[in-house]
C-alpha cells in the first residue's frame, strides 16, 4: 500500500511541475542620444515609466505555463521577444517588435499559455502621447 502511495504522490508532484509557470526577463538597450522622435510598434502589452538614463530600456518579462523550461529557452533563443530599433530619419527612430507572427505553442501537453508584458523605460526628457505609441523630446 505505501508503494502505491509513493507512486501516486510522485506522478502527482511530476504532474503539478509540468503545469507549473514560468518565467524569464530579458533586457534590451537602446541609445537615443541625438533622436527627437520615437515611436513604438510593440505587440506586447507595456507601460512607461520615465528615468534618469540616457538611453531607452525595455525589460521584457515572459510567463509561460504548460510548457517546459527548454521551450521557454528556445523561444527566447529564437527571437520570439525580440524588440529591434530601426532608424527613419535622422533625430527619429522606431522602436518595434522583430517577430510580430506569434503562432500558438503546442506540446503533448497541449497548447501553452504565454504572456509577454514589458516595462518600458525612457528617459526624462522625453513625454509620450495618451496612446503611448510616439514619444518625443522635450523642447530645451
Amino acid at each position: 500500500m505505501t508503494l502505491r502511495l509513493f507512486f501516486l504522490l510522485t506522478a502527482l508532484a511530476i504532474g503539478s511541475t509540468a503545469r507549473a509557470q514560468m518565467e524569464r526577463t530579458m533586457y534590451q538597450v537602446f541609445e537615443v542620444d541625438s533622436v527627437k522622435s520615437v515611436t513604438l510598434d510593440l505587440a506586447d502589452i507595456y507601460n512607461i515609466y520615465t528615468w534618469g538614463g540616457s538611453s531607452i530600456l525595455i525589460e521584457t518579462n515572459v510567463k509561460i505555463s504548460f510548457a517546459s523550461p527548454e521551450i521557454l529557452d528556445y523561444l527566447i533563443k529564437e527571437g520570439r521577444y525580440a524588440v529591434a530599433m530601426d532608424t527613419l530619419a535622422p533625430d527619429a527612430v522606431k522602436i518595434y517588435t522583430k517577430n510580430r507572427d506569434r503562432k500558438p505553442i503546442k506540446t503533448p501537453l497541449g497548447e501553452c499559455t504565454e504572456i509577454p508584458e514589458a516595462k518600458i523605460f525612457v528617459p526624462d526628457s522625453f513625454i509620450w502621447t495618451d496612446d503611448k505609441k510616439t514619444l518625443t523630446r522635450k523642447p530645451e
